[in-house]
């Protein structure tokens, strides 16, 4: 497995805000020669230039219509000509005030353009390819590069005449020669998400892509979306993120400006136009020293942006600075500069009578701490603090020495008494009887130490005694010779296996002492919170457990130490019986040991129950232990009412009359049915016999039998000759009518159609009501509702097989029919195309995502996965609205080409007689059992939010216009 490292460069670029406020900024390209840049603006349809600086904005190319909308831009330095693709309309050029606009290629899925050596290069994301024209040439265009997914954006290496692209479908970049040879895939790809903006610096030898990713959340800000821009080698190696910081949205648009080492990019999201250098150069800085007391001017050599260097401070300082280099200057990223202190000396009051101390100290470096002894005769040590050139003291310990009392001390294992000394006397002596040597003894400060080597020897010829433990048991002994050893037993008072003597070159070795002064502790008692504990006496070291007295939890350790009780633990009280109190409620309880938590029933008037737990003695409350627990008021008895039954009995003789009136309705219908069939056949020059099913099977053409039967002799083969009771089957063998503006005559086709932009916009803005439903937050995860949106591309469905059972539905809904359907008009209704209004024919919008509208326009709606991600109020089937922002709420945005993009399909759809129901139920059945043909869910009437329009069966529903667009919130 390979390991592959992205390096972060920064992680708080200092990026430079060119411009701001603009809509939907794309492609962006750069003149170098006069100082300016030009970037298409899909929000105002409009090609604009400014100065690099952002100065000077104008409008170059102004459209009126979406789908003319300049989408990426390219400049021609030779020609002096910026060139633009749109959404259609083909690949364009003009001069760079806009003037002399000509098509330079039809183009119509034109993305990413480049110029190169008198050719123009462009990417064709719907089709995979990557193409190219020469300019000036009458020829066709050239695909050079074929069967990749979606490419987005092409750029040009002058240098190594190398063509580079990026592919979002396969989340990869991707290079050849420019003629469209020796394809290579950049070891990258990795570090791609959706790369919309490629720029090449042939002098760096750099590769440039801005980068972005979907957050996961919906806000409909920019804040949805987290970009990056990604520098590399030129084969995709070195990858570094030069900018990731946390306002960046969507980087689209991204160019090189080669002469003053920035780079440029559009944020499409934000609306921001971004540069950021890439070199600073080497020089002073400032910084300020490190208590800033002032500035120190730190020389230093140039860096990359996004590298660090390290920077010595001037002389009279100490310590380095690290320099870090972003956009084009550099700041302080850590270190600092500390002024050297001076050799000097300083006053210091003593407080008391004591007179002023005068304390020296030498030259320090900064920052450095130097301890020091206090000015004779005082006693103590100085901290000092070299901080930035000023010496500060950290801490002063100087006052007058203290005198030593007389007393003895403990020389080995001679117990030598001494006399009262003030601080610093000597005081020489002879070792005591039994012990050869001397010492000297010295006051420091009150206490005693010696000096000089001071040691007394116990001699081995001389009968007498000696001290152990510490000095506290005194050992006799007799004389020892010469190597000999001996064990001595402990004295009265101390307890041990004894002390072992040793005489060696004539003094005595203490080679072992077991003997140690007897200790315990008396008897008594122990006091833990309320509780009182007895114990006996205790041996020193010795440990018992204590347990608490009835009405207590817990235990108390104690252990006897040199006398002194030493305990851990704690007694906790029990609550005992009685009443605990509670906002004015009182709760009986039994006796609750110290910690443990019991749910009280609550009291007369209440149901319910609450927690409590007793704390040392305390009832309280435990809200944590149950967080549903409450007390609830009960309210009074209603006496039981007679009504119920009442309705019930009403509620059976109702049924009973509309099944009796149903059951005429169906035979009054059935009769005319035969009719109708009967002139049908005669229209046709067929006998009809009385047949099955009243409606053309699904998936048949326009009163086409979907099923094949076989004919009766000398029939023309136009009629299936069925013998059955009381129903009838109409096939009726003529030619399917497509709408006028189809293209095709079969199969499955789906076109762009930019002539439908700008009405299907009018139609979306009619119907967008800037209304909260839950649905949004259910399915979208958001509150925020878009106040509107922007349609970038119809695309326009001619599926055959599926408009034939559309038309063969329509058709059955006339025949079941005497008439036409009661009128019921929609917002959509009259506003596209002429439809059939005897049968309610309308369009309508359902929600999803791009990919999905192509495979539901591809295949069909199916009834049987409805409500699988968004639940079904009335029942399941196809939900369609009519307001457009109502569909919007199951709208999602796409992925690859269509990230940042939304889908919505505008249906052609039989509503027929429409049943209206405010609450919510599964209508299905009672629909069909009454025959209504679709369910209108007016949650509008019951809710103020929307109505939406259900339908049972997959034929009532053409979906014919797949709607690319994109939410906006301002």
């Amino acid at each position: 497995m390979r390991l592959v490292l992205l390096v972060l460069l920064a992680q708080c670029e200092a990026v430079l805000d060119i411009l701001t406020g603009l809509k939907m900024p794309r492609g962006l390209a750069l003149d170098l020669k006069e100082g300016r840049m030009y970037w298409a603006e899909d929000g105002t349809k409009k090609l604009r230039s400014a100065t690099l600086d952002g100065q000077d904005l104008r409008d170059v190319v102004v459209k009126t219509e979406v789908q003319e909308a300049p989408r990426d831009v390219a400049i021609d330095p030779a020609s002096r000509k910026v060139y633009w693709t749109a959404l259609c309309c083909g690949l364009r050029r003009a001069d760079l005030d806009g003037d002399n606009e000509e098509v330079v290629a039809s183009a119509e899925f034109a993305s990413g353009v480049a110029i190169f050596d008198d050719y123009v290069y462009w990417a064709d994301w719907m089709h995979g390819q990557i193409l190219r024209r020469k300019m000036g040439d009458s020829g066709t265009e050239e695909p050079i590069v074929t069967g990749l997914a979606s490419p987005v954006d092409v750029a040009l290496d002058a240098s190594s005449k190398m063509i580079y692209w990026s592919d979002v479908g396969q989340a990869r970049t991707q290079r050849a020669s420019v003629d469209g040879n020796g394809i290579q895939v950049l070891n990258m790809s990795w570090a791609i998400m959706n790369t919309y903006g490629m720029a090449v610096d042939h002098f760096a030898r750099k590769l440039y892509m801005a980068d972005f990713e979907k957050t996961g959340e919906f806000t409909g800000g920019s804040s949805d979306y987290a970009g990056r821009i990604i520098r590399t080698n030129l084969d995709g190696s070195n990858a570094e993120v030069l900018v990731s910081e946390p306002s960046m949205s969507m980087p689209y648009g991204v160019a090189v400006d080669t002469e003053r080492d920035q780079v440029y990019w559009t944020d499409r999201k934000a609306g921001n136009i971004q540069r950021l250098s890439l070199k600073c150069a080497a020089g002073v800085q400032e910084v300020a020293s490190r208590m800033n007391s002032s500035m120190v001017r730190v020389e230093h050599g140039p860096a990359d942006h996004g590298s660090s260097i390290l920077a010595q401070c001037p002389a009279g300082y100490n310590g380095s600075v690290t320099l870090a280099c972003n956009n084009d200057h550099f700041t302080l990223n850590s270190g600092k500069c500390g002024k050297r202190c001076a050799a000097g000396s300083m006053q210091y009051e003593l407080s008391g009578e004591s007179p002023m101390v005068i304390l020296d100290h030498p030259e320090m470096d900064d920052a450095e701490d130097l301890q020091a002894g206090c000015p004779s005769p005082m006693v103590g040590t100085v901290q000092y603090k070299c901080q930035d050139g000023e010496v500060l003291l950290r801490e002063t310990d100087c006052r007058p020495a203290r005198s030593c009392g007389a007393g003895e001390f403990l020389l080995g294992q001679a117990l030598v008494k001494h006399s009262a000394m003030d601080h610093g006397i000597m005081e020489p002596s002879s070792c005591p009887d039994g012990f050869d040597g001397q010492y000297f003894l010295q006051c420091e400060d009150g206490e005693v130490v010696p000096r000089h080597n001071s040691s007394c020897l116990a001699r081995c010829d001389v009968a007498g005694s000696l001290w152990v433990d510490d000095g506290a048991v005194e050992v006799s002994h007799g004389k020892i010779i010469e190597g000999g050893k001996v064990k001595v037993v402990c004295p009265t008072g101390s307890a041990g296996q004894g002390v072992y003597l040793s005489c060696e070159n004539g003094y005595i070795n203490v080679t072992e002492s077991t003997c140690r002064r007897s200790s315990y502790c008396q008897g008594g008692t122990l006091q833990s919170g309320n509780a009182e504990l007895s114990f006996d006496n205790l041996d020193d070291k010795e440990n018992v457990l204590l347990q608490c007295p009835e009405g207590f939890t817990g235990s108390v350790d104690i252990t006897c130490r040199k006398g002194e009780i030493q305990s851990e633990g704690v007694c906790l009280e029990d609550c005992a019986e009685g009443l605990a109190q509670i906002q004015g409620l009182s709760f009986e309880h039994d006796d609750i040991p110290n910690g443990q938590m019991v749910k009280l029933r609550c009291p007369g008037g209440y149901n319910g129950r609450m927690a409590f737990r007793c704390n040392d003695g305390n009832v309280t409350v435990c809200a944590d232990c149950c967080p549903t627990c409450a007390c609830v008021m009960v309210e009074e008895d209603v006496p039981p009412s007679e009504l119920p039954v009442a309705a019930l009995a009403a509620g059976v003789t109702a049924l009973v009359l509309l099944m009796v009136f149903t059951m005429g309705v169906l035979r009054h219908r059935m009769m005319k049915r035969r009719a109708m069939a009967a002139a049908v056949a005669a229209a046709v020059g067929d006998i009809l016999p009385v047949a099955s099913t009243g409606l053309p099977k699904a998936g048949s053409g326009s009163g086409r039998s979907s099923t094949s039967a076989p004919t009766a002799a000398g029939s023309s083969g136009r009629s299936s000759r069925r013998i059955e009771t009381d129903m009838f089957e109409i096939v009726v063998d003529l030619p399917m009518t497509v709408p006028l503006y189809w293209a095709t005559r079969d199969g499955i086709h789906i076109f762009p159609d930019p002539n439908r932009i700008a009405e299907v916009q009018h139609l979306m803005n009619e119907t967008w009501v800037q209304r909260y439903s839950r649905d949004r937050r259910l399915v979208g995860g958001s509150d925020k509702v878009p106040t509107s949106c922007r349609v970038a591309n119809v695309l326009r469905v001619e599926n055959h097989r599926a408009y034939a059972r559309y038309n063969s539905y329509k058709d059955a809904v006339k025949i079941k029919r005497p008439g036409p359907c009661t009128r019921f008009k929609v917002e959509t209704s009259n506003k596209i195309n002429l439809l059939d209004d005897d049968i309610n024919e309308s369009y309508l919008f359902h929600g999803t995502n791009p990919e999905s509208a192509q495979s539901i326009a591809r295949d069909f709606f199916r009834v049987d996965r409805a409500g699988s991600s968004t639940g079904s109020m009335f029942g399941r089937g196809i939900y369609l609205a009519e307001n457009a922002s109502k569909s919007d709420e199951y709208a999602k945005e796409g992925s690859g080409v269509y990230l940042g993009l939304c889908a919505m399909l505008l249906c052609r759809c039989v509503m027929g007689e429409v049943l209206t129901v405010p609450e919510a139920a599964d209508m299905e059945e009672p629909a069909k059992a009454k025959g209504y043909d679709s369910v209108c869910g007016d949650r509008l009437a019951a809710v103020g939010t929307f109505r939406e329009m259900v339908f049972f069966n997959e034929e009532a529903v053409y979906p014919e216009f797949i709607v690319i667009y994109t939410r906006a919130f301002e």
